[in-house]
């Protein structure tokens, strides 16, 4: 993937802020008009900064998506109980896991304009769709080692691992698809309550 090497953030507090507002406008402009229509000077404009200032800090618009994704892709993975909570819990417990689900959840709708358009991009662009995949593997991966942690603690199901995390990762996306792509309004804890149960009964023992 031809994005995979960003550029690192500039180490100066103004240039920092400069990058940032960069990001931001570029962030409203692939919302409102859609990535193929957004240009580096129509980010700029809306920055407030010179047209040649954005290639300063990104080599094209693709390159500048991609950042906020890598950003984005980080806060959906910044959520969930402590690790020593894992630890003690695994997943014998209904509540660490919808504390996991909970802020996977509110973490997508935060950043869903994004993610729908990472989403679109992923059926024709390679490049998004390695991105999109991406972000799915940490979900499968998260899940996975929750699963293995309820195996060593004796309270999960005999389940393979790999491919009961991949099921249970395609019900939490293709429900956070539904709900903040195409605008379901349903309820917050109806839906969190229904996937944790579904998540906890698929793999629990009881």
């Amino acid at each position: 993937m031809q994005e995979t090497n960003l550029p690192p953030p500039p180490k100066s507090a103004k240039a920092q802020r400069t990058r940032l507002k960069i990001l931001e406008a570029a962030r409203a402009i692939f919302a409102e008009r859609g990535f193929a229509k957004a240009t580096a000077e129509e980010i700029s404009t809306r920055a407030g900064v010179g047209y040649g200032t954005f290639y300063l800090y990104f080599t094209d618009k693709r390159q500048a998506l991609h950042t906020i994704l890598s950003e984005v892709d980080d806060k959906l993975y910044q959520v969930g109980q402590t690790e020593s909570e894992k630890q003690r819990l695994g997943l014998g417990a209904l509540a660490p896991i919808k504390a996991t689900i909970s802020g996977f959840f509110d973490s997508f709708k935060e950043n869903a304009d994004v993610l729908k358009i990472c989403h679109e991009l992923s059926a024709t662009d390679p490049d998004f769709k390695a991105q999109h995949d991406k972000v799915r593997a940490r979900l499968v991966t998260r899940i996975k080692d929750h699963i293995l942690k309820g195996l060593e603690l004796g309270n999960t199901r005999n389940v393979d691992p790999e491919i009961a995390s991949v099921a249970i990762a395609g019900l939490i996306e293709t429900i956070s698809n539904e709900w903040f792509f195409n605008n379901r309004p349903w309820d917050r804890e109806k839906v969190i309550n229904t996937v944790a149960k579904l998540y906890y009964s698929a793999v629990i023992k009881r």
